[in-house]
């Protein structure tokens, strides 16, 4: 296998500020895979066991971040798995220490409701789209995925903004041309931050978007939450990501283009993004470029 980080990275810390063991055998597959690429890294799990089906309570799983933050010798946090629970332990981050270092913190999926936060509090360096368990911890991919994983992974990490792992061409549903900040998140995770001090600002933002485990009811609902609440109209553009065992799935391609006209933007579909691995891996706040072609063209990079 290759390396799955640049060579600065010298030690990963992984994090799990959402959900605990839930009993599946994945992480001792990451762990080994991890070693196999060569990825020296640090487990801090927070004290006092789990709560709940969470990995400890809110300020535990925030601590056991902190102290990842506090060690020098770490370059990089990686987040465990999702779930949910990183939101609860938002009042807890040390954010002043998180924007002083500046190093990658990668996650996706519930991550996102820490990840978003932290662009917001100034960190510059959330990387979304990968996870130590849920990605390299699958048994499900084959070695040549895991290698497409790590290969995306790497590239943003290294500094790129947008790193796809296929070139299949995306949908056009609404032309145009911007280039601005994007913004990735799963759906769900993205407006339960709306009314919390931790909803980030997505004016003028290429927002892409994705979710799992949903029907195209609930994505309606979330996008006629994000309508009302005044970010579609704001957005400089749209790109809807993979929408993963999402049931009545015939209708989202009409739902999407419904939504679409409430954007001044371009918008597009069918990116490979989200939980549909292997997925692209995107830089919170990076600025990126998205033309859509009247032909049906589209270019997003």
């Amino acid at each position: 296998m290759s390396a799955l980080f640049p060579e600065n990275i010298r030690k990963v810390g992984l994090f799990a500020l959402s959900f605990g063991d839930q009993g599946e055998p994945y992480f001792k597959t990451a762990l080994k895979r991890l070693k196999e690429m060569g990825t020296a890294y640090e487990l801090c799990l927070p004290e006092g066991g789990e709560y709940r089906y969470l990995a400890g309570s809110d300020r535990a799983r925030a601590e056991s971040f902190n102290r990842l933050l506090e060690d020098d010798s770490i370059d990089l946090l990686f987040a465990i798995r999702g779930g949910f629970g990183a939101v609860r332990t938002l009042p807890y981050i040390n954010w002043e220490l998180l924007r002083e270092r500046n190093i990658p913190v990668v996650g996706y999926s519930d991550a996102g409701s820490f990840l978003l936060p932290a662009w917001k509090m100034g960190a510059k360096n959330a990387i979304l789209g990968k996870m130590a368990e849920a990605t390299f911890g699958s048994v499900k991919l084959s070695q040549s995925e895991i290698n497409c994983c790590a290969q995306a992974l790497k590239a943003c990490v290294a500094g790129k903004v947008i790193s796809p792992t296929s070139s299949k061409p995306l949908t056009a549903i609404q032309a145009g041309s911007v280039t601005a900040p994007v913004v990735p998140c799963c759906l769900p995770v993205l407006t339960a931050l709306i009314g919390t001090p931790w909803m980030p600002d997505l004016t003028n933002t290429i927002l892409v978007l994705e979710s799992v485990n949903t029907s195209t009811c609930l994505v309606e609902k979330e996008l006629t939450q994000l309508e009302q609440c005044g970010v579609l109209e704001n957005l400089a553009g749209v790109v809807f990501g993979s929408f993963t065992n999402c049931s009545q799935k015939e209708y989202l391609p009409e739902v999407f283009r419904d939504y679409a006209k409430k954007i001044p933007g371009p918008a597009c579909c069918d990116f490979k993004f989200g939980h549909d691995e292997p997925g692209a891996v995107i830089r919170v706040g990076g600025e990126a470029t998205l033309q859509v072609a009247s032909s049906g063209e589209v270019v997003f990079a």
